[in-house]
């Protein structure tokens, strides 16, 4: 059954359709912690995924629960937050209980001239991205980018749908370390190759929320 709008507002604007995005400032603890965590003992995975990138490193289950240490709450909250907007309110998360299941997680070593090409994520619902460390002086290369009518050198760019009349279907960020993204795991996305020498370094996973009567 489809949810029931009910208006509160005299006069009110509001998104009924479409993906809900989620952002969170991961502590520099935290970023450190995971630099530190990151070994080349670690099985490469990048036979099996997509990025034209050197190493996609998979996580082990020392580094899923380091990883749930500092976002796990964060991605409970966003599944929370979409729950509640996609029924227009009526759904109260302090009668759930969450589970968080890690079905996958890895670190993604991208050097100049590399890629990751347009994507989804599978057996999961929800994925994320969060920015460890970026190449030395790639904010001059960004700067340089900027002045050009269409920057995206070293972004990440999400897509969903098709634009239309007041409806918007793609949205670039610009990576910061500590930055940290949640999104559908349907959604499309992809990783701009950038120029300066050095490594743009993230982490990626692939979660279910699995949720029960408190």
């Amino acid at each position: 059954m489809a949810p029931i709008f009910k208006p509160l507002k005299d006069k009110e604007f509001f998104t009924p359709f479409g993906p809900v995005m989620g952002f969170f400032k991961m502590p520099p603890a935290f970023v450190d912690q995971m630099n530190a965590a990151m070994s080349q003992q670690l099985a490469d995975h990048s036979d099996h995924l997509v990025g034209k990138v050197s190493q996609e490193l998979r996580f082990d289950q020392n580094l899923i629960n380091l990883a749930v240490s500092g976002v796990g709450q964060a991605l409970v909250e966003y599944h929370a937050f979409a729950k509640k907007r996609n029924a227009f309110g009526d759904y109260d998360p302090s009668t759930k209980r969450y589970e968080l299941q890690v079905m996958s997680g890895w670190f993604i070593r991208q050097f100049e001239t590399e890629y990751n090409p347009l994507h989804i994520h599978t057996g999961c619902t929800i994925s994320c991205a969060g920015y460890l460390n970026l190449p030395e002086g790639i904010e001059a290369e960004w700067e340089e980018d900027y002045k050009d009518h269409h920057p995206s050198h070293g972004h990440i760019q999400f897509a969903h749908g098709t634009d239309a009349a007041y409806s918007f279907s793609n949205f670039m960020a610009k990576p910061r370390v500590g930055d940290f993204y949640i999104f559908p795991s349907h959604m499309f996305h992809c990783v701009y190759p950038f120029y300066t020498k050095g490594e743009r370094r993230s982490f990626s996973m692939n979660v279910v929320v699995d949720e029960k009567d408190a």
